[in-house]
């Protein structure tokens, strides 16, 4: 069964739309959440690919009735109770008296650094093998579950174009797996490509449309078509 963050390519749920939102925050609440998360996310104790798959793994009743920021306050409790920096009373309670291992607690974002932080991001290029596949190559993308590093595991293939062909148009380099890296089993660095696919191959309902969606596809993603 799709996991029920898998959402792109579905035609039942509504369009977006294409208007500015100058609301950063629906509720105060959430403004805190993303506080939290950045703060102890640079810590060092997970990945950002952990982070993803801690909200993605909620049970599928509470993802889908979560709102965003739910989802995200939910994933970093788990997260924080997996990794010993809470336990079950203070989740139940709301109020903690753990403190943090000392080898993260060394780790602080201050606040001066905090633009710095989320300008950079998480760089994940790496050193690595050399391309499989070439640019202009056509390739067919996996089903997601063999890309999986675990059973029900984490992996940014999106079902949508499993099965599809699409054409290589370009080549990002070596960057870590994700696949790997969100169950703590190392980076394991593979090629990354842009996929074009055509809209008319994707969605056979719309065999005359001219429209392409191009996806990044780690190399394990795909195989020659």
């Amino acid at each position: 069964m799709k996991p029920p963050h898998d959402m792109g390519g579905n035609p039942s749920h509504p369009i977006i739309p294409d208007k500015p939102d100058d609301k950063k925050f629906e509720e105060a609440w959430h403004r805190r959440v993303l506080g939290i998360t950045i703060a102890v996310g640079a810590m060092g104790a997970w990945s950002i690919d952990a982070s993803r798959y801690a909200r993605e793994s909620l049970p599928r009743s509470d993802y889908n009735k979560f709102s965003y920021y739910e989802k995200w306050l939910s994933g970093l409790i788990n997260l924080l109770f997996q990794k010993g920096f809470i336990n079950k009373n203070e989740i139940q309670s709301g109020s903690g008296d753990s403190i943090a291992p000392l080898k993260w607690r060394n780790r602080v974002l201050s606040l001066k650094n905090v633009g710095a932080v989320l300008s950079d991001g998480a760089p994940t290029r790496r050193d690595g093998p050399k391309p499989i596949f070439s640019i202009g190559q056509k390739v067919c993308a996996k089903l997601p579950l063999d890309t999986l590093s675990i059973k029900n595991g984490h992996t940014r293939l999106p079902h949508y174009i499993c099965g599809k062909a699409g054409t290589i148009i370009k080549s990002h380099g070596v960057h870590v797996l994700p696949n790997t890296n969100a169950h703590f089993l190392g980076e394991h660095p593979e090629n990354l490509y842009a996929v074009e696919f055509k809209a008319s191959v994707l969605w056979e309902q719309n065999p005359s449309s001219s429209d392409t969606v191009v996806v990044d596809c780690w190399e394990s993603y795909l195989e020659a078509a």
